[in-house]
């Protein structure tokens, strides 16, 4: 899964203030290279070595991260009103921060999918599943709506800190009870079920949503006034901490599952692994970091800023390690049951390797990034990077055009006759499905075309005279 964070490093007048902060970058290296842990691992390796306890952090710490950074950011700016939160400059940043490196992963993925003939188009598509599915997809969508939250989030918490950070727990609380009346499970042949396909895809589009995970964004949020263990304000973290571990060892360990039976349905009370019962968890090992880690990096100590840089190219690191992660789950489908089997050596090896595969991969990306903004331009200056990004878009109004078909089919009942009678028929029936798809067909083929028209009309734009005088 997912850097999540805002990049120091990228954003100038900004990189003096939040310099000091390298325990963040370090806890940023540490969870990604969970994240490469959890997909080069079993379930019951993972579960032998008590992952619960620390590889089981990585999600979490991510989003307090997320909180905690974007609240620096927008603190040492000094924006308070919705109008400067929401600027342009704020989505350029963002666009060119995760959108553009996404496109570039999209395009890998598209690329990918057509070696192996094994395309993914669906109602998934819609929220940021790649064409050639990898690991971590899931956090894509978390990210790309953690953009249009955040914000909001933080004009709220410079008012009401607290009633804040009150919602954001209720956040999930609300969603998990949204899933407990309307997402019943179905026992089919001895395994609890989701009901319907429609069912499964409400569930990922909550579960993968920043709404779901704010309660870690709150706490972030939180500790931006003080990190400090011991502070007044955060000594309720003492409380929660034993009650997080209580849950992680039942939940985790003891397999205890909270949920109502209702006849042949079971509702589930709690979902996933990364809820607010564990979070605290996470918290307290986030304020152990910024307390005992140093808060700057010694010059001469290489493997300080070794971990500085992983940190600040976790994004990419986890663009890479999709991408790596689905050639090999692909020729490896039930890897995540069954990997090399008990040959813990394997596992390892195989563990060692994709962790300096990716990293330098992921590294490599983001150095080359920072040295076109060193070069004093944007990469939306340079014509193939913006012919690269229409192409890209003409390849996702195309795959939106597919899985859109298909959510209409399904909504008109076009699916259902099909799948009933083996053929499609234009009457009173299928008609309006017909109609629709015929539309939707036209709107998306036009927006590819479009796009193809801006990628091979557009034009280098001359350099300004002052960007040359500097260089």
């Amino acid at each position: 899964m997912s850097q999540a964070t805002e990049d120091s490093s990228l954003e100038v007048g900004e990189a003096q203030k939040r310099v000091k902060y390298w325990q963040v970058d370090a806890l940023k290296a540490f969870a990604i290279a969970l994240v490469v842990l959890d997909h080069s691992l079993t379930w019951d390796l993972k579960s032998l070595i008590g992952g619960v306890f620390w590889e089981r952090t990585a999600i979490p710490l991510f989003m307090i991260i997320m909180g905690f950074n974007i609240g620096l950011s927008f603190k040492d700016k000094g924006v308070t009103t919705l109008r400067e939160l929401y600027s342009r400059a704020y989505f350029k940043n963002k666009i060119e921060r995760y959108v553009f490196p996404f496109l570039l992963l999209y395009f890998g993925s598209f690329i990918l999918g057509l070696y192996f003939n094994a395309f993914t188009w669906n109602e998934y598509t819609l929220i940021g599943w790649l064409p050639f599915w990898g690991p971590g997809n899931w956090f894509i969508p978390v990210l790309f709506s953690s953009i249009l939250v955040l914000p909001l989030v933080y004009r709220g918490y410079i008012s009401y800190p607290k009633l804040t950070v009150f919602l954001c727990f209720m956040s999930e609380i609300l969603l998990q009870l949204l899933l407990f009346y309307n997402v019943p499970l179905q026992l089919v042949g001895g395994v609890w079920q989701f009901t319907s396909p429609e069912a499964a895809f409400l569930t990922t589009i909550i579960r993968t949503n920043v709404l779901f995970l704010l309660p870690a964004v709150g706490l972030g949020l939180w500790f931006t006034d003080s990190p400090n263990l011991k502070a007044k304000r955060n000594r309720l973290m003492w409380v929660a901490l034993p009650l997080s571990v209580i849950y992680m060892i039942a939940y985790q360990i003891l397999g205890f599952r909270a949920f109502v039976i209702d006849g042949i349905y079971r509702h589930n009370l709690i979902w996933g692994d990364y809820t607010f019962l564990v979070i605290p968890y996470s918290a307290f090992l986030f304020l152990l970091a910024m307390r005992y880690l140093p808060s700057t990096p010694l010059p001469q100590s290489r493997l300080q800023n070794i971990i500085q840089r992983v940190g600040r190219a976790s994004y990419h690191i986890l663009l890479i390690q999709i991408l790596y992660y689905s050639i090999w789950y692909y020729n490896n489908p039930n890897w995540a049951n069954v990997g090399f089997g008990s040959d813990l050596l394997y596992h390892v090896w195989f563990y060692a390797v994709s962790l300096v595969l990716t990293f330098i991969a992921g590294i490599t990306w983001y150095e080359a990034e920072r040295v076109a903004y060193k070069r004093g331009q944007s990469w939306w200056h340079h014509t193939y990077v913006r012919r690269a990004v229409y192409l890209g878009g003409s390849l996702i109004a195309l795959a939106s055009m597919g899985m859109i078909i298909e959510v209409v089919s399904e909504l008109t009942g076009l699916a259902e006759f099909g799948r009933r009678y083996g053929i499609i028929a234009f009457n009173s029936t299928t008609g309006p499905g017909i109609l629709a798809n015929f539309i939707v067909i036209l709107i998306m083929l036009s927006v590819c075309m479009l796009f193809i028209h801006k990628a091979f009309t557009t034009m280098d734009e001359e350099i300004p005279l002052e960007l040359l005088e500097s260089n």
